[in-house]
């Protein structure tokens, strides 16, 4: 596979000190997608048999639920990358109820349309410009505020832009529709989105090593894989450790590990691949 090509675009210069806080502000992204592969890892053995039933909504999946929250760590996503909330109303209510779709909705449109650079310049997982990828949302938590702003709802609204290898946090306020805060960090990796682990599948499939997928497939349904679709997927952020795994897994491309199992049936162990989703290219671990 080619990788993406892609332009250098001009910084702002950012003093030490700041490089090393938006680091820590977003430490606990890597960390809880750390957690929860080794969770995975353990909580879903191959041989065990996938329900096919209904896609898990946000705050369902059992591996995630373990983890202590962090309050700048994108929330947990699923197979299907729902990142609605529970309901479809038009509002929620108070500081606790969780985000409607309406919600999230209005909060993706308010925090891109005062970012021209951002919502022109950026590019999503599958190389369409003008379009950061859009990760999640989540009620933003207003504990550490300033009083005053009980009973409101801010919403964090997280993006990552490929064409920089940038996570982006934004949080709007869901009454005005104005961005109060917007920050991002380069070299750490959230928890990809339902449609990142989808794409990185096929990636994967596309791939060389798509025929090992396919050939593990063949032999547990007796039928050839014709289609990604018939695959569930998840997906968790992949950094490297040491000199193992692929050289540009270092925090600074996008890579993520898959979880797969059969529509229906068995798993489909395809633990030992990385998808490096920002050069489009698949790698065997060691």
């Amino acid at each position: 596979m080619n990788e993406r090509a892609k332009e250098p675009r001009a910084k702002e210069p950012r003093g030490k000190e700041q490089r090393i806080a938006l680091r820590r502000l977003f430490a606990g992204t890597a960390l809880a997608a750390a957690g929860t592969a080794a969770m995975v890892a353990v909580t879903l053995p191959m041989e065990a048999s996938g329900d096919g039933g209904p896609p898990q909504t946000r705050g369902e999946a059992a591996p995630h639920a373990a983890a202590t929250p962090s309050p700048y760590a994108s929330p947990s996503t699923t197979a299907t990358g729902n990142a609605s909330g529970n309901n479809s109303g038009n509002a929620g209510t108070g500081d606790a109820d969780p985000l409607t779709d309406d919600e999230i909705t209005r909060a993706q449109q308010a925090a891109l349309a005062g970012d021209r650079t951002l919502r022109t310049t950026s590019e999503d997982v599958q190389g369409q410009d003008g379009t950061p990828q859009f990760l999640s949302a989540d009620l933003a938590d207003l504990t550490a505020e300033p009083s005053g702003r009980e009973g409101k709802r801010h919403a964090d609204v997280y993006f990552y832009d490929y064409r920089d290898d940038r996570f982006v946090k934004k949080t709007v306020d869901l009454g005005t529709g104005k961005v109060v805060r917007t920050e991002s960090a380069t070299g750490v990796q959230p928890a990809p989105s339902g449609q990142e682990s989808r794409e990185a599948l096929k990636v994967l499939l596309a791939s060389p090593l798509g025929d090992g997928v396919r050939q593990d497939f063949e032999a547990a349904t007796g039928r050839s894989l014709a289609a990604p679709a018939q695959l569930r997927v998840q997906g968790l952020a992949y950094e490297r450790s040491g000199t193992a795994g692929p050289a540009d897994c270092d925090g600074g491309h996008r890579c993520v590990r898959l979880f797969t199992h059969v529509v229906g049936g068995p798993w489909i162990d395809t633990r030992q691949f990385v998808i490096d989703l920002s050069a489009r290219t698949a790698h065997r671990l060691p």
